[in-house]
């Protein structure tokens, strides 16, 4: 049977797959954060394990490698793109999640005087916000959404079928 993927599915395929891409940089980027972290803490003598960080860190990695696949599948037309990019949309609110809850500044920010930040910190802080809620949390709404159509659940359902 022949495969049907419209401008909206390769859009969203594409933006799975850019999305996902920058999940695995941001984990491993978080990764090798946590790492360090972990060897300065060595070298001071105390050998705990940054667990929120570390765990924080795998998350990401995990979502951008499963944004990735589902990409992919749904460029493929593969039935199992849609359930996966449900799975992706569900990782990406859970890491947004995380992500307020393993970030100091950004878990004080209900009781911390915001002008006392720096202008450094600031930035960081809004650059933060953007790549781990802004972009994700709407995103993932999104998908949610375009996936619940019928007619993407149709769609889906030919272009497995050979």
């Amino acid at each position: 049977m022949e495969r049907h993927r419209t401008a909206g599915m390769t859009a969203i395929a594409v933006l799975n797959i850019v999305f996902g891409v920058v999940g695995i940089l941001a984990g491993l980027f978080n990764l090798l954060g946590a790492a360090v972290l972990m060897f300065e803490l060595a070298r001071l003598g105390a050998f705990d394990v940054p667990m929120a960080r570390l765990t924080f860190a795998l998350l990401l990695l995990a979502t951008g490698i499963v944004g990735l696949i589902a990409g992919f599948g749904v460029l493929a037309s593969r039935p199992w793109a849609r359930r996966l990019s449900f799975v992706y949309a569900g990782l990406l609110i859970a890491s947004a999640v995380v992500s307020y809850l393993t970030v100091p500044i950004i878990a004080t920010i209900g009781t911390y005087d915001i002008g006392a930040v720096s202008a450094e910190g600031l930035a960081r802080l809004i650059i933060f916000g953007f790549i781990y809620v802004v972009f994700p949390v709407p995103y993932a709404i999104v998908l949610c959404v375009v996936f619940l159509a019928p007619a993407w659940k149709a769609a889906l359902a030919k272009g497995g079928a050979r």
